[in-house]
């Protein structure tokens, strides 16, 4: 698990907690993405973690988001500075979606596949894991040519690989296992 949405997690559930409370869930979102974009943009310049850039400076960064929204985001930035912690935002930012997918009961499958699949498949993908896991699902289809057949599933914290390159990599190793004894 990656150790950034682990930190991130705990200002998330609190922002959506809130939201939920105001019913603001979309515009969270929505506000939640632009301070995303804008810390990457402020990683990639390097004025994050500059000692030049002071605190002031850092939320200055994100002013203009700021005056549109309301003083609780205001507050949201100014504790992320104070805490050196503003990098975390896209983190953040992508641990509310989740929180919003889980909470409009829609289950993100990323499917990674040798070929591009018709939509006849991805309906009846669809269809089978709409039943087995009782949630809309919100499919993202992707093409691999190394896989050289097959598939493989992203459910959640789950890997499903059904890809002929995964079979030959499973093969291989219990080959070599018996081949040790």
């Amino acid at each position: 698990m990656n150790i950034l949405l682990t930190q991130a997690r705990p200002y998330a559930k609190a922002i959506f907690s809130l939201a939920l409370e105001h019913d603001q869930l979309s515009q969270w979102q929505d506000t939640l993405k632009m301070l995303a974009v804008i810390t990457i943009e402020c990683k990639k310049n390097h004025l994050l973690d500059s000692p030049k850039v002071t605190a002031a400076q850092k939320i200055d960064f994100f002013a203009d988001v700021i005056k549109q929204a309301s003083d609780i985001i205001s507050n949201l930035v100014k504790l992320l500075v104070e805490r050196k912690k503003l990098f975390l935002l896209p983190d953040i930012a992508e641990s509310y979606r989740k929180l919003l997918l889980a909470h409009n009961k829609i289950l993100e499958v990323k499917i990674i596949s040798a070929y591009e699949l018709s939509v006849n498949k991805k309906e009846q993908l669809i269809k089978g894991l709409k039943e087995r896991y009782q949630s809309d699902i919100l499919l993202q289809c992707h093409t691999d040519a190394a896989l050289i057949g097959g598939a493989v599933l992203y459910i959640e914290d789950r890997v499903m690989d059904g890809s002929i390159r995964g079979m030959l990599q499973r093969l291989k190793s219990v080959i070599s296992i018996r081949h040790d004894f």
